[in-house]
């Protein structure tokens, strides 16, 4: 996935800049679309034969119940007693606040400020270089933060790695040449390869094996919803102050306060459950 990440926006920006940004999108399309038929033919997934699903086993008596709704409800209610947890609670919280900020950040504000004829007005080419490079950094970074995760624990590396995010984050819009560009990216790549496993580890520690999958679906789900609403309300929010720098410092605000109301709660759930262990021994 990071390896696609560093060669898409590489090659895009070439491109733009070598045919046109219409041609470059029918080129997407049409490698979407030959994706889609590869996949059509040779998953087993898509192929033409009989599939049996969840909701279309049958019953005691010899039915087969076809109602999709059956078993979203069945699955939306194994989220009630993981929603009751404040570890899950707190995790959920910072996911949705980390992805709000990436996508209102990152994939909308971030492009328009290094492209801005007053800023470092960075062509196509150069824009996909500065996301290529960090996503090359957090290629050579995940498996090397993963043993620094396993050592200081998931939820520091969570608050380290928001943190990492976050301040470069803030300072993105007060770069004035590349050394600074590249400074300030190349610690938010290293953030973003901390939070590449962090949360689903975090996660995988606090539910019972059970629980498992529908806790990460769970997570997956309000990381979505956060992506949804940062992409729409940055962008938005931008445009209404009229500064694409108050967009990109809004969205490190979010991030940095939810990652200090984590680092909080943590150490105050930490701290009940020693006092806990303590007086079940004294007992």
């Amino acid at each position: 996935f990071t390896a696609g990440t560093a060669l898409g926006p590489a090659l895009g920006g070439i491109l733009v800049d070598s045919i046109g940004l219409s041609t470059t999108f029918y080129l997407v399309g049409a490698s979407y679309l030959g994706v889609g038929v590869v996949n059509r033919l040779v998953l087993s997934e898509t192929m033409r034969r009989p599939m049996e699903f969840e909701w279309r086993k049958p019953t005691k008596n010899g039915d087969t119940n076809e109602h999709l709704s059956t078993s979203v409800k069945k699955a939306l209610g194994q989220w009630v007693p993981l929603l009751k947890q404040r570890s899950v609670q707190s995790i959920l919280v910072m996911n949705a606040s980390y992805w709000l900020a990436l996508a209102g950040g990152q994939m909308v504000i971030m492009p328009l400020i290094l492209t801005d004829q007053a800023g470092l007005h960075l062509s196509a080419t150069e824009l996909g270089q500065v996301y290529m490079g960090m996503s090359m950094i957090q290629i050579v970074g995940t498996p090397l933060f993963a043993k620094f995760i396993d050592r200081i624990g998931k939820a520091p590396a969570i608050v380290t790695g928001c943190t990492l995010i976050s301040l470069p984050m803030a300072a993105l819009p007060l770069c004035q040449d590349w050394m600074q560009l590249a400074g300030v990216c190349g610690v938010w790549a290293c953030g973003s390869s901390m939070m590449s496993t962090a949360p689903l580890a975090y996660m995988s520690d606090k539910v019972n094996e059970s629980e498992r999958a529908q806790s990460i679906a769970l997570l997956r789900t309000c990381g979505d919803l956060g992506f949804l609403v940062g992409a729409s309300c940055i962008g938005g929010l931008a445009d209404w102050a009229g500064s694409l720098d108050s967009g990109m410092q809004t969205s490190a605000g979010i991030l940095l306060s939810a990652t200090a109301w984590f680092g909080v709660r943590h150490l105050l759930f930490a701290e009940i459950a020693s006092k806990d262990k303590a007086e079940k021994k004294e007992a």
